[in-house]
């Protein structure tokens, strides 16, 4: 379950980037407000997955964490990459 949360993390990250004005035109498949919407699904799976794996009090802080490492993995990604 903690791979699963870390892997929806990034993905909610990933997405939620892309449905931003700056990064929006790296993708051109889907529309953004589908893109914000999956992301925030993702993060929902992220708690979910790490209620899961924690339990609630320890899930709430690692899926925190997780999506904290993923923000700064897509920040990095999205940014240090050429357009």
């Amino acid at each position: 379950m903690m791979l699963v949360a870390l892997l929806s993390a990034l993905g909610a990250f990933a997405l939620l980037a892309l449905a931003s004005d700056r990064h929006r035109d790296r993708w051109q498949g889907a529309d953004p407000r589908w893109r914000r919407l999956a992301g925030w699904a993702l993060v929902i799976v992220t708690f979910a997955a790490g209620f899961a794996a924690w339990g609630p009090v320890y899930g709430a802080i690692g899926a925190t964490g997780l999506l904290m490492f993923s923000a700064g993995v897509s920040f990095l990604a999205l940014n240090l990459t050429r357009r």
